[in-house]
C-alpha cells in the first residue's frame, strides 16, 4: 500500500502543470483539519501555512501563487459576512463527515442533565451553540458553552478540567476516554445527536490534472489502516460527484437555519 501511495504521488508530481501546491490549514494546530492536510501532505511537494481560523486562511488563498489545498467547513459558507472559496464538481476532492458525541464526568445520560447547568466545552461556533440551544430545550438543560478553537484544543481544555462535559467528533473519543471518570454518554450515529460536521477538502486554482491526481491520492489514503485510526468515526467520499457537491450544500443550508 505504501509504494502505491509513493507511486501516486509520483505521478502527481510529474504530470501536474504545477509541480508545487500550498497546502493551507485553516484550524488549528491540533485540530482534525491539521491531521488531514498533514496525512495528504506527506506525500505530495508543498508549502504549508498554519492559519489557524478561515478569515486568515481566506486571505492566503486569495493571494496564493500556486494551486491552494484546503480543508472547508461547511459552517463557514453560511456566515454571510464571511470569505469562502467556490466549492463545486470542479475543485471538490473529497468530503468527511464527522460523526459527534457528548462525554461527562459528571452525568450519566442526557436525561441526567435535566433542570442543570451544564458547563460544556465545545469549539466556538454558531451552528454549535444553536445545536445545544435547541437540544437543551428539547431536554430541559441550560448548557453553558466553553469555546475553544478546535476539536483539538476542545480535547486539551476538557481534560485540563475547565468543563466536566464535551461536545466533540468522535474522532476524539480515544483521547477524552483517556480520562477515567470519563464515560461517553450520546452519539449522532445513534441518533441521539442531531448534529454531525460535513467538511470538504479542496483545490483553488488547479488545473483538472492536480486535482484529479489529489483525489486519486486521497482516494488511496483513504483506504488505508493509517488514515482509519486517525480519522475513526468519519467517512470519507471521494471526487467532484453531484451527489457530494450536493451534500455539503445541504449542509451549508442547515448550518445557515
Amino acid at each position: 500500500m505504501n509504494k502505491l501511495i509513493t507511486t501516486l504521488a509520483a505521478i502527481f508530481i510529474a504530470t501536474s502543470a504545477h509541480a508545487e501546491i500550498t497546502i493551507v490549514n485553516p484550524g488549528s494546530e491540533e485540530g482534525a483539519f491539521r491531521q488531514v492536510l498533514t496525512t495528504i501532505g506527506q506525500e505530495v511537494k508543498h508549502d504549508f501555512v498554519q492559519a489557524n481560523n478561515p478569515v486568515t486562511a481566506y486571505s492566503y488563498i486569495d493571494s496564493a501563487s500556486t494551486p491552494v489545498l484546503t480543508v472547508w467547513s461547511s459552517e463557514w459558507p453560511g456566515d454571510a459576512d464571511m470569505q469562502s472559496p467556490t466549492i463545486g464538481s470542479n475543485n471538490l476532492v473529497a468530503l468527511m463527515t464527522y460523526e459527534t458525541m457528548m462525554c461527562s464526568r459528571q452525568f450519566a445520560n442526557l436525561d441526567a442533565m435535566a433542570g442543570q447547568d451544564v458547563k460544556i466545552a465545545t469549539w466556538g461556533s454558531e451552528p454549535v451553540a444553536k445545536f445545544l440551544t435547541v437540544l437543551g430545550i428539547e431536554k430541559d438543560i441550560n448548557f453553558i458553552v466553553v469555546p475553544f478553537g478546535g476539536s483539538g484544543s476542545t480535547t486539551k481544555g476538557y481534560i485540563a478540567g475547565d468543563a466536566d462535559t464535551v461536545f466533540t467528533i468522535t474522532t476524539r473519543q480515544g483521547a477524552i476516554e483517556e480520562d477515567s471518570a470519563t464515560s461517553c454518554i450520546a452519539f449522532s450515529a445513534d441518533g441521539e445527536l442531531g448534529f454531525r460536521f460535513v467538511d470538504a477538502i479542496v483545490t483553488v486554482d488547479a488545473d483538472k490534472a492536480t486535482t484529479d491526481s489529489l483525489r486519486t491520492l486521497v482516494g488511496t489514503l483513504s483506504n488505508t489502516a493509517e488514515w482509519n485510526d486517525k480519522f475513526g468515526g468519519t467517512v470519507t467520499y471521494v471526487g467532484g460527484t453531484d451527489a457530494n457537491v450536493s451534500m455539503f450544500e445541504e449542509a451549508v443550508i442547515n448550518f445557515s437555519k
